[in-house]
């Protein structure tokens, strides 16, 4: 009999550390707020001193984007789960993350950019950034919500 509660025993802390991985492992969902009439590029700074961490709702960080199309924030979010709502004319184009990390791997900072606006738009802005080093394809992400 003490058989059978040592195998039920090592079932239950199996399934237990399963769900405790999985959850731990799950990418962190973020909703980006792009206001009407917003147009342009777009450049979130993370994991930056001293800034505020971007708000949450339940489990989904949230953010507007300012007028400025800058924003520096505390939080640092790896290959987040990104949603936009768009309340702006055009689609979103030219999404990029990338996570700054030290030499042993150790995330320090990240950067999250995007331009709204217009295919076009987008073109014309990525002839200039292509000179200077910035937005280097051409990808819609979404053409509104």
């Amino acid at each position: 009999m003490s058989h059978n509660y040592s195998f039920l025993y090592v079932l239950m802390i199996s399934i237990l550390v399963a769900m405790a991985c999985s959850k731990r492992d799950a990418k962190p969902h973020m909703v980006i707020e792009i206001p009407a009439g917003f147009s342009g590029n777009f450049v979130l700074e993370m994991g930056v001193r001293g800034a505020s961490p971007l708000p949450q709702d339940a489990q989904t960080y949230v953010l507007t984007i300012p007028n400025s199309g800058k924003l520096q924030t505390s939080t640092l979010l790896d290959e987040p789960d990104v949603a936009f709502k768009n309340g702006a004319q055009g689609g979103v184009w030219g999404y990029s993350q990338r996570v700054f990390t030290t030499g042993d791997g150790i995330a320090v900072g990240g950067k999250i950019e995007f331009f709204v606006g217009t295919q076009k738009e987008f073109e014309a802005e990525q002839s200039k950034k292509n000179k200077s080093g910035g937005f280097s394809q051409l990808e819609p992400v979404s053409a509104g919500a």
